[in-house]
């Protein structure tokens, strides 16, 4: 069974972007596409209810005619189900390849660059999520995928996905291994020996996906600001997401490069 491409709306256009990406990832990887609409049972009873809120109808209805006019040869499905929304998409991870979200829904106020429903659902989702910024992408040409890495224990589901995306869109990989150095350990050997080990760490993906350019970049500075930075002219960064330590809980790095990052951001599970 094909495992669909999963995307969450809300009625907001950031959801609709959603849409019109998923959709377009779905068309890549010759995968189905899943419209999810989630709606508690009793939502007048919630302190965000409004009585001028859409209906899941008319919200599913505006999914689909963004589909029907922009990407008319995906095959995709609009459902609506009765559950909290971090709930119902957590939920239809389990069953998805990809997960597909606004960083900002609906919820919030203006300034908030990245809501409480998607960091929940990027900490606990069983499959990769791909949040797409409050804004859009800018002017600037989008030629590269960008992967963090840490080259003494890569992650290797987001190596995985990081290196196939490349290969899919046919852009180039930078692989960036950051760290904040003390001053003293700036030498020219200490800089050599972090490079060795980001290269050492990606030779088995460079093996398997021979296609695929690959530039790496070691750099002395905070990881958060080197992986935000480039995000300015990536298509796409990928982060991975540790299973150890507290359930749900996502690194400083995540953190950073999700409020911060000027391109969608996908977080992978290891494990």
């Amino acid at each position: 069974m094909d495992l669909p491409v999963v995307v969450g709306v809300d009625g907001s256009e950031a959801g609709l972007a959603a849409v019109d990406w998923a959709a377009r990832e779905a068309l890549l990887r010759g995968r189905p596409l899943r419209v999810l609409h989630a709606l508690p049972l009793m939502p007048h009873l919630l302190p965000s209810w409004s009585t001028g809120a859409r209906s899941g109808e008319d919200v599913l209805h505006e999914a689909r005619h963004v589909l029907a006019v922009r990407h008319p040869h995906v095959e995709s499905r609009t459902e609506e189900v009765h559950d909290a929304v971090t709930s119902a998409l957590v939920a239809a991870s389990e069953d998805a390849e990809l997960l597909v979200i606004g960083a900002r829904g609906s919820g919030g106020f203006r300034e908030l660059r990245v809501g409480s429903t998607a960091l929940h659902v990027a900490a606990r989702a069983g499959c990769p999520t791909v949040l797409l910024p409050v804004d859009g992408p800018g002017p600037e040409p989008r030629e590269e995928v960008i992967v963090g890495v840490d080259a003494r224990r890569p992650a290797e589901a987001a190596l995985d996905f990081a290196f196939a995306a490349a290969e899919r869109y046919g852009l180039a990989l930078r692989a960036v291994h950051a760290g904040a150095v003390p001053p003293a350990e700036r030498s020219g050997q200490a800089w050599r020996g972090e490079t060795a080990l980001l290269t050492r760490a990606l030779l088995p993906w460079r093996a398997a996906r021979r296609g695929v350019e690959v530039v790496e970049d070691t750099e002395y500075a905070v990881p958060g600001r080197v992986l935000t930075e480039a995000s300015a002219k990536a298509r796409l960064l990928v982060l991975g997401r540790r299973s150890a330590g507290r359930a749900g809980a996502l690194g400083p790095v995540v953190h950073a490069v999700l409020h911060h990052a000027g391109c969608p951001v996908a977080v992978v599970p290891e494990g």
